[in-house]
């Protein structure tokens, strides 16, 4: 049975968090006097009655919104399809990428009801994304144009030729070729490849 008193300090407290983990759970409870293992039965119930939502093993949210999932893999940024729907260049409906250095197990995944694509990527091209705020006090870390670009040559996830156009109109060139300084020859020339292809 869940205690009320625990109920209400716990959704004041967290409802600021976008993510959270069971240990974040059971330390808050402990310093609130529960017992070191009421946290599992106390998570149980607020999934249970719907206060809480899952997204994966040991990670949770407050909010039934997939784009705040993101948060259980950080560091992590969202990118290429997701990128591309926050630009305004496509309306298709397609999975959430996440890019994260995290060790990815499994490439294709759910997340609260929505598809997601995991990437990772190195920690030295773990880069090109701005914070932009989602909804009011939340921001999301979205890869800029230039790495959208790179990150589609680098994880092989190529667009419409319709799409790249509108990407290489919008392209900050100097950015670009900083950031390209960052991958190996080949990554390099594919991506010259591209913009003279639209010269």
């Amino acid at each position: 049975m869940v205690k009320m008193k625990y109920v209400k300090m716990f959704l004041k407290y967290f409802e600021e968090f976008p993510v959270f983990t069971a240990n974040d759970v059971k330390l808050f409870l402990k310093k609130n006097g529960a017992g070191k293992e009421y946290y599992k039965l106390f998570i149980h119930n607020m999934v249970k009655v719907g206060k809480v939502f899952v997204i994966k093993r040991g990670y949770y949210t407050m909010r039934d919104d997939p784009m705040i999932a993101g948060f259980a893999f950080s560091p992590f940024y969202y990118g290429l399809e997701t990128s591309l729907t926050y630009y305004k260049l496509w309306d298709y409906i397609t999975p959430i990428t996440i890019i994260t250095t995290n060790r990815v197990r499994k490439s294709s995944i759910e997340l609260l009801g929505r598809n997601a694509s995991l990437r990772s990527i190195s920690k030295d091209k773990f880069f090109g994304y701005a914070s932009v705020e989602y909804k009011e006090g939340i921001y999301l870390p979205i890869a800029d144009i230039e790495k959208t670009v790179i990150d589609s040559i680098y994880f092989h996830a190529r667009f419409s030729k319709g799409v790249y156009a509108k990407l290489v109109g919008r392209i900050d060139h100097k950015k670009l070729n900083n950031y390209l300084k960052s991958y190996n020859k080949i990554i390099r020339k594919q991506v010259d490849d591209l913009l003279a292809s639209f010269e």
